[in-house]
């Protein structure tokens, strides 16, 4: 069983949210560097600039990933040259509708980058097949000779990960309601994934935006670029992918379920409540034998500014015994989600 540890903080150093996700990058499958900076053509005096590519998209080619020939997003969407972040898998910019003037983010990424074409595939396969309020909505994806262009809708909140490095103090991070509400739409998105077969495994702060700056945003949860279809009734999936922080003692074992999304949960609740992880390390292995051995501390100083039900959730998300939470169902029901 998962130990619970409650200490004082003479027992034990903290840790800030910014010290220890400084380094805390995923493990993926396949290592992917993302595209140059903008996407450029040259015109006919020489000059540099975002202008439109003329693509050929009349020829079906067996090189396309994502559908049986190429499209031109620039016919579309005026792209920006202004890079809005990096993911796992690419750049993401704004673009404009060139009809109806909406706005929308993004993501080019480099073929020529990536050894594993199918990952693309099935990333937007599985954002092709999805459709809840908590999940980024893919909008159009567009394919070139080079890179592949998926088109979302434009979030302008912020990520979870920054709302969290702005509110960590000494005594807590976020009010308890205001995460218990991040928390529940995050399950809420969760649940709806594993009822098509789909886990994301790649659950973190950086992976969920705000829609807005209102302060009754909605949070979304974004890329699927680790995530992949797996039924209820399939064999172990044993790939160790995700990131450090927020791997389940499952993937660390290589023999794991859709329950690895749960347990990332049970970190991101953690976190949004005290501002540290669970389970930290100078490095990537010692965050995994901090993991392994599972003990969870509340430290007293802040935890002692939450209620008991707050805890009872983390602990049974991130228990090693049949008392985990192994299900978003389970989970949405706990007293603590459902309480005032």
């Amino acid at each position: 069983m998962t130990d619970i540890l409650y200490l004082d903080d003479s027992e034990m150093s903290s840790y800030s949210y910014e010290d220890f996700l400084s380094t805390a990058q995923p493990i993926e499958e396949d290592k992917y560097v993302p595209p140059p900076s903008s996407t450029r053509c040259i015109s006919d005096d020489g000059s540099s600039s975002t202008a439109n590519i003329s693509i050929d998209c009349s020829l079906r080619s067996d090189n396309c990933i994502t559908s049986d020939r190429y499209t031109d997003i620039f016919s579309t969407y005026n792209v920006s040259s202004v890079i809005l972040g990096t993911g796992n898998y690419g750049s993401v910019r704004e673009c404009t509708h060139r009809v109806t003037g909406v706005k929308y983010a993004v993501k080019t990424i480099d073929k020529s980058k990536i050894s594993r074409h199918d990952h693309i595939q099935r990333e937007v396969d599985l954002l092709r097949s999805v459709d809840h309020p908590n999940i980024m909505r893919m909008v159009d994806c567009f394919e070139d000779i080079d890179y592949v262009h998926i088109v979302t809708e434009m979030c302008t909140g912020g990520e979870l990960f920054d709302k969290i490095v702005d509110n960590t103090t000494d005594y807590g991070c976020l009010p308890e309601h205001e995460a218990k509400s991040i928390i529940k739409s995050l399950l809420q998105s969760v649940q709806y994934l594993h009822s098509k077969d789909i886990v994301h495994r790649d659950i973190k702060p950086e992976n969920l935006l705000f829609s807005s700056q209102d302060k009754k945003a909605v949070v979304k949860l974004i890329d699927f670029g680790l995530s992949r279809k797996h039924g209820i009734n399939d064999g172990y999936m044993t790939n160790q992918v995700g990131t450090p922080y927020y791997m389940s003692q499952d993937i660390l074992n290589g023999k794991y379920d859709r329950s690895c999304d749960l347990w990332a949960v049970g970190v991101v609740t953690y976190i949004l409540l005290c501002g540290y992880p669970p389970f930290n390390g100078n490095d990537d292995n010692e965050v995994h034998e901090s993991t392994q051995r599972g003990h969870v501390v509340f430290e007293r100083c802040v935890w002692s500014n939450y209620s008991a039900a707050s805890r009872d959730f983390v602990k049974h998300l991130l228990s090693s015994d049949m008392s985990r939470i192994g299900n978003a169902m389970d989970a949405l029901k706990h007293p603590w989600l459902n309480s005032l």
